[in-house]
């Protein structure tokens, strides 16, 4: 399947800076395998742990993993986007600005929580501080894991109308549990559902694959639905 300007909004295909591609082969074979999909540019989002690496050195890092990628493809393969997968800590906020970890121009920045979040006044207070103070606008990672959003769309719309905008990762349209995966179709009807992404991390078990869960999202949402999301992930680049 080729999927039509395809954009890559969460993967961890650096090099050996996080839980994802350990080498730059494998990282080469990941982003190829995207390009066989369709995709014109990945942002690439290794996860950055405030709690345990310092914004200059996770930075310093991923620059060093992203000129190794970039040196080993071609004109001809998608375009790379460094940002971040950003996990909400109280040491996040003791940087002075945070600005490299947003997708290119877009004031954006996709950031996760712990799976057990239950997205109270504090975490609220939290995502509004990232605007306010560093002028960053979440992109809340992979909102099905987070049982406290999905269950309640009163709470995710409060998010969304806070600035949030969401992604999903696009395998849970055909993997996810049936009740997850239902609740995703009503959320994406209804256009609370922003972005898609692979999150990939290898090419086996967590691989840089679309084609189920578009095939997903064709059957019950139609074509304009595929298209809209596309369309959110090119203006994240413009």
């Amino acid at each position: 399947m080729t999927i039509a300007n395809l954009v890559e909004t969460h993967c961890h295909i650096l090099p050996g800076i996080d839980d994802g591609a350990p080498d730059v082969e494998t990282s080469v074979k990941m982003v190829r395998r995207l390009k066989e999909q369709g995709a014109k540019a990945i942002i690439l989002t290794p996860h950055y742990y405030s709690d345990s690496i310092s914004y200059g050195n996770f930075i310093e890092n991923r620059n060093a993993a992203f000129k190794q990628l970039t040196a080993a493809l071609d004109d001809t393969d998608p375009k790379l986007i460094p940002a971040a997968e950003v996990y909400i800590t109280e040491y996040l906020f003791n940087n002075e600005n945070l600005k490299e970890l947003c997708i290119g121009n877009s004031g954006y920045a996709l950031i996760e929580h712990s799976f057990s979040c239950d997205f109270s006044q504090k975490t609220y207070e939290r995502l509004l501080n990232l605007n306010y103070d560093f002028g960053i606008k979440p992109i809340l990672a992979h909102i099905e894991r987070y049982d406290a959003l999905i269950n309640d769309e009163y709470l995710l719309d409060e998010y969304i109308n806070a600035g949030c905008l969401t992604q999903v990762n696009i395998s849970s349209f055909s993997d996810a549990p049936r009740g997850i995966r239902k609740k995703l179709i009503k959320h994406l009807e209804s256009g609370r559902i922003h972005f898609i992404g692979s999150d990939c991390h290898n090419l086996s078990s967590r691989a840089p694959e679309y084609e189920n869960g578009v095939n997903v999202i064709l059957k019950k949402c139609g074509a304009q639905a595929l298209e809209i999301l596309e369309q959110n992930a090119n203006q994240l680049i413009k």
